[in-house]
């Protein structure tokens, strides 16, 4: 059997691997039997709540058991999940929800210690869209336990269960993901099953995924690292994906070794907190494969630190490129790359997809040449929900998806991300890419982080302004930034201003929130008028 939706492999491993372990949450441990049991219970609670073809059903919750047997279950009977996370403020969940009009709310009763029963009740206020209700844990007034509903007695529901998924197709939409919004209102992307299912073909073979594998989860699951990566990753070849409410990095460090962790997928920012953790020179290693990071780039002393655990183990130092998109990773580094080629470049693109680097005009440009990264492949996305005329303005009539994204091809066929179309700035008649300035201030020794933003001038149309985030219990002054950057920059590209911070705001993703800082500055620059 070809297997090319999404649901198929949770079958597949369950009737060749029944017994191994697939799904683990805490003490709750599913084998792969279970997993196809409880997806099958969920798919005919689906229909026995009405859902149909196309319908939305949305989860609010962390990374659970719940997370994977719920978006299997949809894609089964041809409904389009979407995840929601409990961290999101009201108005937040208003705008997505309001946006992709779910027919279904699955939602978490109690995280951390809050009870969400008041957004819960304003949201079924809100919305009538809303037929159904579950919630996992506690019921509140005009809801079902979760639980409790999928349990039920269905014997009628299963022909038409069988019927239901038999006319699935691998192009019907299956995942819903909102962008992270860092340069405007999220925007939903959505992805079928073939999407899903043709960048995972890659990224099990560029990281080393099998049946052996175990991976840790403890991204939120409205990202594309639980929904595509790490998460499906685990369920395509056929291994184990550990849970995890939140990310803790003690708590991490422990899982990692108790459950003998052998993928561990993170942003940058996670992997320094770990560092800060005592646990981190204690922790044993020697299960993990391969460290894999992506969202932003990695500070050097994080290579540092990972390089000597590698060495041991026999564990690769992995990164890439990829948006949400395109569902996940399209290029990729190898096995054994360089320092300089991990903390400079996102590695080469993986056939059958394709990469081109585009000028203003779309016209193709040589090696070396900065312009805008072009993407095509089955990977892509379907489009935006809702919004045919944003998805013409970034697909052309060729497939090729047009990313916004800035970068150059070096000689050796390496992507060297420069910033983003957005980010680039003209200081004096010049073009600034901001990335460039970032790194030559990131390679000061003291310097963790830094984000460096194009702000109007009278003289020069626009000057840098860097936001500079320390490494823990370090310091660096606005005058050693500056003769770091007059040493290796043209003075175009020396920020006029540095703000020194002990912390920058970041998105999930753990690339620096620019969407933020631009509201401090806009504040900044209105204050300074006023005063005037």
């Amino acid at each position: 059997m070809t297997h090319t939706l999404t649901w198929h492999f949770v079958e597949r491993w369950a009737a060749e691997r029944p017994d191994s372990e697939a799904l683990v949450f805490g003490e709750d441990r599913l084998t792969w039997r279970d997993f196809k049991n409880l997806m099958d219970a969920v798919s005919l609670a689906y229909l026995d709540a009405g859902i149909m073809k196309g319908d939305r059903v949305a989860l609010l919750s962390m990374a659970r058991t719940e997370f994977l047997t719920t978006y299997m279950a949809a894609g089964k009977v041809g409904a389009v999940w979407l995840g929601l996370s409990p961290k999101f403020t009201l108005e937040e969940l208003r705008y997505q929800i309001g946006d992709c009009r779910p027919s279904l709310l699955i939602a978490l009763r109690e995280y951390l210690g809050n009870d969400l029963s008041e957004t819960i009740r304003a949201l079924m206020k809100e919305f009538s869209f809303i037929k159904k209700v579950l919630i996992l844990g506690e019921p509140i007034e005009g809801t079902e336990n979760f639980h409790d509903f999928t349990q039920k007695p269905r014997k009628g529901l299963e022909a038409d269960l069988d019927r239901r998924s038999g006319e699935i197709l691998e192009t019907d939409e299956a995942l819903l993901m909102y962008t992270s919004g860092s340069t405007g209102k999220p925007k939903g992307v959505i992805h079928t099953h073939r999407s899903i299912v043709e960048n995972i073909r890659i990224e099990v073979k560029k990281f080393f995924f099998d049946e052996q594998s175990r991976g840790i989860l403890h991204f939120p699951i409205n990202h594309v690292a639980a929904d595509v990566e790490i998460g499906f990753g685990a369920i395509m070849s056929g291994g184990c994906l550990v849970c995890m409410d939140r990310f803790d990095p003690a708590e991490t460090l422990k899982v990692i070794e108790k459950e003998k962790i052998t993928h561990v997928g993170q942003v940058p920012v996670m992997f320094l907190l770990e560092f800060k953790q005592p646990e981190f020179w204690k922790c044993d290693f020697s299960s993990v494969k391969a460290f894999v990071w992506a969202g932003a780039a990695a500070p050097k002393i994080m290579i540092d630190l990972l390089s000597p655990i590698c060495q041991k183990t026999g564990a690769a130092l992995l990164t890439g490129y990829g948006s949400t998109e395109v569902c996940g990773f399209i290029t990729y580094t190898e096995k054994g790359e360089e320092t300089e080629t991990l903390l400079k470049t996102a590695g080469r693109i993986a056939p059958p997809f394709e990469l081109k680097i585009v000028d203003k005009n779309r016209r193709e440009l040589p090696d070396g040449e900065i312009g805008e990264i072009a993407v095509r492949g089955p990977f892509l996305m379907k489009g935006y929900y809702n919004k045919p005329e944003e998805t013409a303005r970034v697909i052309d009539k060729d497939g090729w998806y047009y990313t916004t994204d800035l970068a150059f091809r070096d000689s050796r066929g390496y992507i060297r991300i420069t910033g983003r179309i957005s980010e680039m700035y003209k200081s004096g008649g010049e073009n600034v890419y901001p990335r460039e300035v970032e790194e030559v201030i990131e390679s000061h020794g003291t310097v963790l982080f830094a984000a460096v933003i194009g702000v109007p001038d009278e003289v020069f149309q626009e000057v840098g302004w860097a936001f500079v985030m320390p490494k823990p219990g370090q310091s660096v002054t606005e005058e050693e930034l500056r003769v770091l950057c007059r040493t290796s920059l043209a003075n175009f590209k020396v920020p006029k201003k540095f703000f020194i911070r002990p912390m920058l705001p970041l998105l999930a993703s753990g690339k620096v929130n620019k969407l933020a800082l631009k509201g401090e500055i806009n504040t900044m620059m209105k204050n300074t008028l006023e005063v005037s």
